[in-house]
């Protein structure tokens, strides 16, 4: 056999590819090699090549706006110069590879720095993938950018506790360019001690938000921006579900604690009940991990306790935003976590009975096979709940590793 199946982990990225080659194979052979989400950056870029409107204007499908700063437009304009085919398969191919690396990683820092090394092995890897299958085959189909930004979050991390430092936040920052709502790590950053990390992130960023005045001149760079501001504002009028056909909030944490508590006291949802929730939970994890710094002292434990922190925060991203499903694919390295726990065998019987039911509601809605189903699932936000499901686990975890930690030490 190849030395590299032998050899960990060829076998899961000899496996996956093929998996990816031939979903790639049958979306051609059936006429659906789309890439929707990809056109829009495809056609965002080539409005910009040609001086056409960048926000405002459907790209490829009727809702396909673009949302992003105008540096992720002139990111693309590379692959612009292509046909599109061509340019949509290399897309295809980038995701396929930052799922792969960005799995790896989390592997990774999970053994190392959570389990104190625990040998490499292939079942968290291909169970995890079984898992948010349902959400990287969308990923695939539509050609969006969040596995890509998985990967660079992910490769933050693990940059950040081997003592890099400048190329963390040099990743970290450019995700945050792609998507601003990432700046939900840097307090964690901050409370954690790196405070050169968050420099490079923010002179990232900076950077990439200045460069197209360099191309375009001030004034031009402006028009951009006030549109952009304008066109994320409209994106995130509405947190909160509150009944219709239009499920872009459903997944929410603000629509899931109205819709389970707080209709009963507030008839009409707005903004500042988003708000109250979302500073409810920024106070809880801020809680947790001052609460796991105190904890920490003569123990060595903030390597362990930076990644489950991390993985929250990441997990925490789409329930806190307006996203499509694929979205979800943040939660994977959470997903990766507790697999570990799970797998080859749970550190606690009740761990498994706990975890089934969200891990199956997180990644088990398939419409084709589920029907009727699947469109109960998606009404009630099922997917969303899954995900809270799995950080209050994820939290439960922190919080008992924690314990037995200090356990430890005073014994």
């Amino acid at each position: 056999m190849p030395l590299r199946w032998q050899r960990f982990p060829g076998r899961f990225q000899i496996i996956f590819l093929a998996i990816a080659a031939l979903l790639a194979a049958a979306e051609l052979i059936n006429g659906r090699f789309w890439l929707n989400d990809f056109r829009v950056y495809y056609d965002a870029a080539n409005a910009l090549l040609n001086g056409e409107p960048l926000y405002g204007v459907p790209h490829g499908l009727s809702s396909g706006y673009f949302k992003y700063a105008p540096f992720m437009a002139m990111l693309y304009v590379p692959l612009a110069l292509l046909p599109y085919t061509i340019a949509a398969g290399v897309q295809y191919a980038l995701i396929a590879c930052a799922f792969i690396g960005s799995i790896l990683i989390a592997d990774r820092l999970v053994r190392t720095h959570v389990l104190g090394g625990k040998t490499s092995g292939y079942t968290p890897l291909f169970v995890t993938s079984l898992v948010v299958v349902v959400h990287l085959h969308r990923e695939l189909h539509l050609g969006n950018i969040n596995v890509l930004l998985l990967w660079l979050l992910l490769a933050g991390l693990d940059r950040l506790l081997s003592g890099r430092a400048g190329s963390a936040g040099l990743f970290i920052g450019l995700a945050m360019l792609a998507k601003p709502h990432f700046v939900v790590l840097l307090p964690l950053l901050l409370v954690r001690g790196h405070a050169r990390a968050i420099a490079w992130a923010f002179g990232t960023a900076i950077a990439g938000l200045l460069l197209p005045v360099l191309f375009l001149g001030h004034s031009a760079s402006m028009a951009l921006y006030l549109e952009w501001f304008d066109e994320m504002a409209k994106h995130n009028a509405s947190l909160i579900y509150t009944g219709g056909d239009a499920y872009n909030s459903v997944d929410t944490v603000y629509s899931f604690v109205h819709r389970a508590i707080l209709k009963y006291f507030v008839a009409v949802p707005s903004t500042i009940e988003a708000l109250a929730t979302l500073g409810c939970i920024a106070t809880t994890i801020g809680a947790i991990v001052i609460w796991n710094l105190k904890r920490e002292r003569g123990l060595g434990g903030a390597p362990r306790h930076t990644v489950f922190e991390y993985f929250l925060l990441l997990a925490l991203v789409p329930s806190i935003t307006l996203t499509d499903t694929n979205h979800f694919l943040f939660s994977m390295p959470l997903v990766m976590l507790l697999m570990h726990h799970l797998a080859p065998r749970a550190d606690a019987k009740w761990l498994v009975a706990a975890a089934l039911p969200f891990l199956l509601a997180y990644g088990g809605n398939w419409s084709d096979a589920l029907g009727d189903l699947s469109d109960r699932m998606v009404h009630y936000g099922v997917l969303g709940i899954a995900n809270l499901g799995l950080i209050a686990l994820g939290t439960i975890l922190l919080l008992r590793r924690s314990n037995l930690s200090t356990t430890k030490a005073s014994s």
